[in-house]
């Protein structure tokens, strides 16, 4: 019997691709032989091959590598080779029984959708301001629903699409390492901490690591003069008026707050990274929510020149949402290299009266990025009055970030967990999608 090939392309979930494959793969067998033992014993083979790559595409949804799902498979009186390549995202599947041998090759694609400014709801944005001297490239919106000013973001460069339903980057997917409690210089996880004074290297580690189950911050001024961790167990609070500052005369080059609960900002609040000569990395991170419903004054300012040619990146991550009525983003800081700007949100963004004001510029790209895997995003406007090139977030930076290494092999100087959110979301966006069959070939 000469080989035959069949090609299905198809978003149909697995189970079902396998049943019309194999209904027609075993009507072509029975109509052309009769239904002879040899015959019967090659159906078998077929469904032991089809069933090992059931078993297969199941282990990739789980996240297995190679090694884990390439070999021997015994089912049903028979046995199933499989070899996956994920290079190539190919299973073959060989299904033995008795004498006979059939073949499958699925050849599949797991990506997640991605977008720079991707929103799996509504996108409103009220007022769009691009006055500065650069131009916008890479510039997609992909929003289930739009209420913006849309000749304007298409004057500017913007392509604009509405898709149906968007398969997203999850930030709850994330991992994100706390300090080791070893490694505190104030608190512990164990305990609620308080803190009215500025926060200082204690370990002489040249970093700084506040640990606590809830963590206050409660004076008009608290300075940091090195790289700050603030990390609660449950949730971070800004009491109103509290202002926590970047003592310039410090080595400073990141600030983190990691929050298993959530943030909030009460009234007046506002986290300044002031004087940012070496790059700035700000990592604002609750599993449940970052919130701060004040209206009125900065919530997070960048400033300084930088010296250092090393990539900037401010990241505002949560699973939960953001809902910050100022603007989220408040940056004058002018810079040598990339500058990076990651709002991801699985639940949502709101910024009633605010959203992007920018008047800094670069000498090279502002790269913007928004993530909402499962709900809307409203800003009150967008404002880009500095000069430099303005660009969306791409896959290809992505990766190039996550290598932490330019074209021609130069370090961008990241820092290494800032460093992981780019492997990360890069893995995410390779593997952790949907299965979707492209080709599937009997043999």
């Amino acid at each position: 019997m000469n080989k035959k090939a069949f090609t299905f392309v198809t978003t149909l979930g697995i189970m079902l691709v396998l049943t019309i494959t194999g209904t027609l793969t075993t009507n072509m067998i029975i109509n052309r032989t009769k239904g002879n033992k040899i015959t019967k014993d090659a159906i078998i083979a077929l469904r032991i091959a089809e069933s090992g790559t059931e078993i297969a595409l199941t282990k990739v949804k789980e996240g297995k590598d190679e090694t884990e799902i390439d070999g021997i498979y015994n089912i049903i009186g028979g046995t199933a080779k499989i070899d996956y390549d994920p290079s190539n995202k190919t299973i073959t599947s060989e299904g033995r029984y008795n004498e006979a041998k059939r073949k499958v090759v699925v050849n599949f694609d797991n990506k997640k959708d991605f977008y720079p400014f991707a929103i799996n709801g509504k996108l409103t944005i009220n007022n769009f301001q691009d006055t500065g001297s650069g131009n916008w490239t890479d510039a997609v919106i992909a929003a289930k629903k739009l209420d913006i000013p849309e000749e304007d973001f298409k004057n500017a460069g913007f392509d604009l699409i509405t898709p149906s339903q968007l398969d997203l980057p999850k930030a709850a997917d994330l991992n994100i390492v706390y300090p080791d409690q070893s490694e505190c210089d104030y608190g512990n996880y164990s305990d609620n901490q308080t803190f009215t004074k500025d926060l200082s290297d204690q370990n002489s580690d040249d970093k700084i690591i506040v640990c606590g189950q809830n963590i206050t911050l409660d004076d008009t001024l608290i300075k940091f003069n090195n790289n700050l961790t603030i990390a609660a167990t449950a949730n971070i609070y800004f009491t109103k008026g509290t202002t926590l500052k970047r003592d310039n005369t410090g080595p400073t080059v990141w600030l983190k707050l990691i929050s298993g609960g959530k943030i909030y900002f009460e009234d007046n609040t506002n986290i300044d990274f002031a004087g940012a000569d070496d790059g700035f990395n700000i990592l604002i991170y609750s599993e449940q929510g970052i919130e701060g419903l004040d209206s009125t004054g900065q919530w997070l300012s960048i400033s300084g020149n930088q010296n250092k040619e090393n990539v900037s990146n401010v990241f505002i991550i949560t699973p939960g949402n953001i809902i910050i009525n100022r603007d989220l983003v408040d940056d004058t800081a002018t810079t040598k290299k990339d500058v990076n700007f990651l709002i991801w949100a699985d639940k949502g963004v709101g910024s009633e009266n605010g959203g992007f004001d920018i008047s800094g510029s670069s000498n090279t790209f502002r790269n913007f990025s928004i993530i909402v895997a499962d709900g809307d995003a409203y800003f009150d406007k967008w404002s880009f009055s500095g000069s430099e090139e303005r660009s969306g977030l791409t896959y290809e930076e992505i990766v190039k970030y996550c290598n932490n290494v330019d074209e021609n092999g130069n370090s961008l100087g990241i820092p290494e967990s800032f460093r992981q959110i780019y492997c990360q979301l890069k893995e995410q966006i390779d593997n952790a999608g949907d299965i979707k069959i492209v080709s599937w070939k009997t043999y």
